[in-house]
């Protein structure tokens, strides 16, 4: 195997996820790229959250999570308010179009993770998610890459 091969795989996986779930999300009016859907999702599973905790838990950097909150707010699917409880931080909330659209986002996540599921076994899943965190903290300490 070459080397490239598993970046490679791991990139085109990521291409083709984003191709199936951009097409569904286009017929569902639901603005796409910088994780909505994700954000999406994850407000309505955790409720109202204030931007870090919302960036925290969907990996979205600060700056691109803000660009995203902008594009969904516009979009009339969140609200910003500011958080009672910081008054730095802001409050993200779905509003009543947004939840029914986190909701569509959250069933055509849970067909891709069925689909995903029905592939591997029990075994392998839990493999799976092992070898790709591991990858993950590889990206993650930089060190590594640049051959420090």
């Amino acid at each position: 195997m070459e080397p490239r091969e598993l970046r490679l795989a791991v990139s085109r996986l990521e291409n083709e996820r984003r191709r199936s779930l951009r097409k569904e999300f286009l017929q569902l009016d639901i603005p796409l790229g910088q994780g909505q859907p994700r954000l999406l999702e994850c407000l309505l599973r955790t409720g109202a959250r204030n931007q870090r905790e919302l960036g925290e838990e969907c990996g979205i950097d600060p700056s691109t999570l803000s660009r995203s909150v902008d594009r969904l707010v516009e979009a009339g699917l969140v609200t910003r308010t500011q958080d009672p409880v910081c008054r730095r931080c802001q409050k993200v909330a779905l509003t009543e179009p947004g939840r029914r659209a986190a909701e569509r986002v959250t069933s055509r996540f849970e067909k891709m993770d069925a689909a995903f599921r029905a592939q591997l076994t029990e075994e392998e899943c839990s493999q799976f998610l092992d070898i790709l965190e591991r990858l993950r903290q590889t990206l993650s300490e930089p060190a590594d890459l640049s051959g420090e």
